[in-house]
């Protein structure tokens, strides 16, 4: 038909701009929130998950991250099931964050992994005993890994390009922990810092 004739020119054309063999198709998600979980494996197996955060991105960035991602028990333990099962198929020694969907039919899907420590982790800093970067070390030097228990609810908020310059202001907010990376120059869509407020539990 026409129609077909138009979508095979169009495949044809977005394939030659890709100019390579081999690539992967996305279908679109209609998801109710992004989560991610952070696990540490240790080269003894020994495996530690924190609670599974919501992030909320702005122009396809991370902008702010709260714990306790808002979802029910069940995906809850099937989200902290998921990074573990990852973590040990991959035999990680070290650090991973486990980006995943909610869609509206309460299934997960998992989006993107990333074996290091993780922007959607920095709440650990101020709301955990031991930090992402903590057990990052931990994990890799062979010391037993330490506890991802929360002592406050946390709500994580980069701070991009121009909104460093609030810096003195949030440092008069009660509460408002801030974080400053030391970058010289605040360009737009770059990470400058960040500031956690915690909740309590």
């Amino acid at each position: 038909s026409p129609s077909r004739g138009l979508g095979d020119v169009y495949k044809r054309q977005v394939w030659g701009k890709m100019g390579v063999d081999v690539g992967i198709l996305e279908r679109w998600v209609n998801y109710l929130m992004e989560i991610s979980v952070i696990v540490a494996r240790s080269s003894d197996g020994e495996v530690v998950v924190y609670d599974p955060v919501q992030n909320h991105h702005e122009n396809y960035m991370l902008s702010s991250t709260l714990v306790p991602a808002p979802i029910n028990l069940e995906l809850v333990s099937q989200s902290c099931e998921i990074a573990r099962q990852i973590a040990e198929a991959l035999n990680l020694v070290g650090l991973l964050a486990v980006e995943m969907f909610v869609t509206e039919e309460n299934e997960l899907l998992v989006n993107e992994i990333a074996p290091r420590p993780h922007n959607s982790g920095h709440w650990t800093i101020d709301a955990c005993a031991c930090s992402q970067f903590e057990q990052l070390v931990r994990a890799v030097c062979g010391v037993p890994l330490g506890t991802a228990r929360r002592h406050s609810n946390a709500k994580m908020h980069n701070l991009i390009g121009d909104e460093i310059e609030q810096w003195e202001q949030l440092l008069r907010e009660p509460g408002a922990i801030v974080h400053l990376y030391g970058k010289s120059e605040a360009r737009r869509g770059r990470k400058m810092g960040h500031v956690t407020r915690l909740m309590p539990l």
